[in-house]
This record gives C-alpha cells, structure tokens and sequence, in this order.
C-alpha cells in the first residue's frame, strides 16, 4: 500500500499545481509505518515512481498485440448467437464480449495516451507503427510494424473458417477448443507483461486478464463436461 500511495503522491507532483507554478518546491511524502508520520521521499523511491509512470517496449508491445488478440475472441463470439446450440455458449459468449470490448477501448486509449498522442514526444517507442500501419499517426518518420501473427493462441485463417461453417453441436465444441487456446495464449501473453513490463497501468492490465480469463476457461470446460 506504501508504494501506491508513494506512486499517487508522485504522480500528483508531477502534476503540477498553483504552488508550482508559482515556484515553490513541493516535497513528495513516502507514507510512515502504521502509527508514523509521513517523511519526504528519497531519490530512490523518486526514481521508482518515475519509472512506473513510464513505458518500456514489453508494455507497447503487450497492449498492441493484446487488442488484435481481443478483436478475434470478438470475431468468434459474433458468430454465436447463429451457430450455437447450448444456451450456456451464448452465456460465455455474452461475457468474454461484455468483457474484453471495453477493455479494447481502454487499451487503444492508453496507446493514444502513451505513444501515439501528446505524450508520444516523450516516447521511447514513439517510433513504432499504430494497429493501422501506421496511418493516421504522426510518427515524424519511419514507423516499426508490430508482428501479430505469432501470437499464442491466435485461431488461424483455417480454424476460423471450419468455425464460421460450423452449427449445433459441433459448432458449440469447436467454440470452446478454439476459445481455451485463445484464453490460455492471453494468460500467457499477461504472463510475459508482468515479467518484462514496467507501467503500472499495463501491468494491471495484464492481472486482470490473468484473472478474468482464467475463470472462463474453467467454465467453458465445465460445459461440454472437461476438467
């Protein structure tokens, strides 16, 4: 708890504020031990709140891949509502889609926020293309597209086209073998951020998809009876 109300008292300084601007030094407080007073913060714990308010690569590149990743799961819970025969894959499709289209919004947000928008001047990685190519983002020169095609998981052209073609009960299996590898390779992607990433926000990004898709993979082998 320490550290994140380190982390929210940094973040407020860097904010800026009537005193600072009007020149006077604004002192960040580390929090005491239960029972104790605050105490400015020293370098170090400075340093890592910096740190945690700024990107690395392994956070661009966990958000970028991840929102390609969410618009298939998306592309394969469309095809549901005409497909399927158990009511409980609508259920599990009606909650992966609740759940994963706003997290794509909040993804793009924080890529616009991050790279791509006002902060991209401060970017290490504001070089690299957006989710389009690269079109409707300044980047001031050449841009580094980001592979997607080897993420895990993924469906291929294949499996979704055998899914599109699919009905009853076939339908419902093969939506659910598709469906656990997608959530498997995401919680493996989550895995990957929480070791190699460094922005707070991402990272919890990254536990809640751990969280959230975990649990759904254990419901949707409890439908067609697997352990």
């Amino acid at each position: 708890m320490a550290g994140a109300a380190l982390l929210a008292l940094g973040a407020t300084a860097c904010g800026g504020g009537e005193q600072e601007q009007a020149g006077d030094d604004i002192p960040v407080l580390a929090p005491g031990a239960p029972g104790e007073s605050a105490s400015p913060a020293t370098d170090e714990q400075l340093a890592a709140v910096e740190e945690s308010l700024t990107h690395n690569e392994a956070d661009f590149e966990y958000v970028s891949r991840m929102v390609a990743h969410h618009e298939q799961a998306l592309e394969m819970t469309d095809l549901v509502p005409d497909r399927a025969e158990r009511e409980e894959i609508g259920k599990i499709a009606d909650r992966i889609a609740a759940a994963q289209d706003p997290e794509i919004e909040v993804m793009e947000e924080w890529l616009e926020a991050n790279v791509y928008g006002p902060a991209r001047e401060n970017s290490a990685h504001r070089n690299y293309c957006g989710l389009d190519g690269g079109e409707g983002h300044d980047h001031g020169g050449d841009c580094v597209e980001v592979d997607h095609s080897d993420m895990p998981g993924m469906a291929s052209d294949a499996q979704m086209a055998d899914l599109e073609a699919a009905e009853g009960e076939e339908f419902d299996e093969l939506f659910v073998e598709l469906m656990v590898t997608h959530h498997q390779g995401a919680v493996t992607m989550a895995e990957e951020e929480l070791l190699d990433g460094r922005h707070q926000v991402v990272l919890e990004m990254a536990n809640d998809v751990i969280a959230e898709q975990s649990v759904e993979i254990g419901r949707m082998r409890e439908v067609l009876g697997e352990d």
